[in-house]
């Protein structure tokens, strides 16, 4: 293994980050998990982490300055823990756009973006969608400017499973994703490999809802209630005027929007394919 020393550089929204890595093997998982970041713009904020890889195993530890973030064997709990702090100081400060909580996924010049809170499945929809023929753009966070453009936070997609994947998610052995007992993180590129970077204007805002028994269901829903629906996934509003809620609402009237129920994704062809109701 190369033992240089390297510093990779990625960036979202108004913060910019470098990310000090001690070898190739470190360097390699900075890379895994922010080569698809946009990069930040117009900023002089720099955040700092270290990243450090020693012995055959190798042991792996994670350094904001002089604190200590993780040390151990699970690449996983280390590039989840440094997204999560990336995602943090992303958003902590941020008064220039409306943070969502949401995947997004574009096809046909339609933009859609699917806000839910943590554990409710969109990370699993959005991997879904992007196997069926749709862009992956994020399956985590979204910030929204005034003009409803998207600006997607691209990383690796994470979902809290272990290391057996559902069948229809991937087939075969692929040794670049990073999994533990936990969760797993999988690159996008492997689930749809014509990916380009792109901000987009949202067209659609589907709010999913996953259920065991659930009917499967796509109901149009009123700009009052999608905004009420939306300001739960709204991560940055004590950062906004009004906490963005005047400004929400007039996004949210330029767009088609849903609840989407199901209990099965193979229940969903029946509703993203080119000749559904959506896209009508």
């Amino acid at each position: 293994m190369n033992s240089s020393h390297k510093i990779y550089h990625t960036g979202f929204g108004d913060q910019a980050f470098e990310i000090d890595c001690n070898n190739d093997d470190a360097y390699d998982l900075a890379e895994f998990l922010f080569e698809d970041f946009p990069g930040a713009r117009n900023t002089q904020s720099v955040k700092q982490y270290d990243i450090i890889s020693s012995g055959p195993i190798p042991m792996l530890s994670l350094w904001d300055d002089d604190k200590r973030l993780y040390f151990g064997e699970s690449r996983y709990k280390l590039a989840y823990i440094l997204i999560n702090e990336v995602i943090f100081h992303s958003i902590n400060n941020n008064d220039t756009h409306h943070a969502l909580h949401a995947g997004c996924v574009c096809k046909d010049n339609r933009c859609f973006i699917l806000p839910g809170r943590s554990g409710n499945g969109k990370s699993t929809l959005t991997s879904w969608l992007v196997l069926n023929g749709f862009q992956y753009l994020t399956d985590e966070l979204v910030f929204l400017n005034s003009d409803a453009e998207v600006l997607p936070l691209t990383r690796p997609i994470s979902l809290k499973i272990g290391p057996d994947h559902p069948s229809w998610l991937l087939s075969g052995e692929h040794t670049n994703i990073i999994s533990s007992d936990t969760g797993s993180m999988i690159p996008h590129r492997l689930l749809n490999t014509e990916f380009k970077q792109q901000q987009p204007k949202v067209t659609d805002i589907i709010f999913p809802l996953f259920k065991p028994d659930a009917k499967l269901e796509l109901k149009k829903i009123s700009p009052a209630k999608a905004s009420l629906y939306l300001l739960q996934s709204h991560v940055n509003a004590r950062n906004l005027e009004g906490h963005g809620v005047s400004e929400m609402a007039a996004i949210v009237k330029q767009c088609r929007l849903y609840t989407l129920s199901y209990s099965s994704f193979n229940d969903l062809t029946q509703i993203f394919n080119a000749e559904s109701e959506l896209f009508e």
